[in-house]
């Protein structure tokens, strides 16, 4: 299909989308057009809308490796412009990455968005030899470590607490994400008081006599 490239008016407006999964093809363009207004205005800040399953598709299958993820993040890092991110729908793995890496203070989830982090999958290994197997396997566990000490930088958690808690798949709501430090604020429209008032989800677990068990 044909890559998601950011209609013009978008652009103008310094805005980004991040629409699909993180395959080259789109990393390439997200990373170019993140270069390309940066050079038309070093000072101004760059939106990010996200909608993105990361390197995964819904159903878990790979489709990206996790460098992809690791050069967009890279990109962000690399130019001088401040980054605003924005979920929209989902912000799935490496994806939630990149959201909790734009500006502090300047990252937003919609209401009903998700976030989730997962540990990254190691690539069909087919009928590779032995040692080749081991070698992903490694690559794997390193990229692991990468992702929970970015994310831990970025949320402002411990290493341990990242790393529990991505021992499975750990989806986040909007009101759960601004908790653990994925996001700022949730862009709701004057229902600002409503959610401050609302319970919170662990707290709304204790009501209810939900107990916690490693991280779920």
């Amino acid at each position: 299909r044909p890559l998601p490239v950011a209609p013009g008016p978008l652009l103008i407006g310094r805005r980004r989308w991040l629409w699909w999964g993180l395959v080259p093809a789109v990393t390439e363009l997200v990373i170019a057009e993140l270069l390309y207004l940066q050079w038309m205005d070093p000072k101004d800040p760059i939106y990010v809308y996200i909608n993105s399953t990361g390197t995964t598709r819904d159903d878990g299958e790979t489709v990206g490796m996790e460098s992809e993820g690791f050069a967009i993040y890279d990109a962000m890092m690399h130019i001088k412009n401040e980054i605003h991110t924005v979920a929209v729908g989902a912000a799935i793995g490496q994806a939630c990455l990149i959201l909790a890496a734009g500006k502090k203070g300047r990252r937003f989830m919609f209401p009903h968005a998700k976030a989730m982090i997962q540990q990254p999958r190691a690539p069909s290994s087919g009928l590779m030899p032995a040692s080749d197997v081991l070698i992903r396997a490694k690559e794997t566990v390193t990229n692991r470590d990468t992702l929970v000490k970015l994310l831990a930088r970025h949320t402002g958690n411990s290493l341990e607490a990242v790393a529990n808690l991505m021992k499975r798949p750990f989806y986040m709501d909007s009101s759960r994400a601004l908790q653990f430090g994925v996001i700022d604020k949730i862009l709701w429209r004057g229902q600002e008081k409503i959610m401050a008032d609302a319970p919170t989800p662990d707290e709304w677990d204790k009501i209810a006599g939900i107990k916690v068990v490693d991280g779920m």
